[in-house]
């Protein structure tokens, strides 16, 4: 199933996304003002992947909801002219944000919008050399505010 990308939002937006948790935004307003210039478009709260439907008897408002609720959710798409990043917002970055990122470009490369390559990204708070050291060897940018 194809991303669910929603509204295009201008980089320079500075609106509050309602499912983005407190900490993903302060991290979010730190990386928003070093973000790359040749962004086009951002979106929040991409939806990757099959959904998991509990029951087939379900009716048409019960299917959209499931739908919704049951895909997994990428924080931040930021669309350039030549690729897409997939940016994983996570305070205090472990192991468990590079599950993520790896999860949703695995998904999202199932059935992708386009042809463009993913760039896997995670944004967070705290450094951590091991974790850049693994983000490195698996092709994920790690990016510290």
């Amino acid at each position: 199933m194809k991303p669910t990308l929603g509204t295009p939002y201008p980089v320079d937006w500075d609106g509050r996304v309602i499912q983005m948790s407190a900490n993903d935004r302060e991290i979010w307003t730190y990386y928003q003002s070093v973000i790359e210039p040749d962004f086009i478009n951002l979106y929040f709260n991409v939806g990757v992947g099959v959904p998991t439907m509990m029951s087939k008897d379900l009716d048409e408002e019960m299917i959209t909801l499931v739908e919704h609720i049951s895909r997994r959710r990428i924080d931040v798409v930021a669309e350039k002219e030549s690729e897409w990043w997939l940016i994983e917002l996570r305070y205090n970055a472990g192991p468990g944000a590079i599950g993520s990122i790896l999860t949703y470009k695995t998904l999202w490369e199932a059935d992708p919008p386009d042809a463009r390559p993913v760039v896997p990204v995670i944004v967070t708070n705290t450094p951590d050399e091991n974790l850049e050291s693994v983000c490195r060897t698996l092709g994920i940018t790690w990016m510290t505010v």
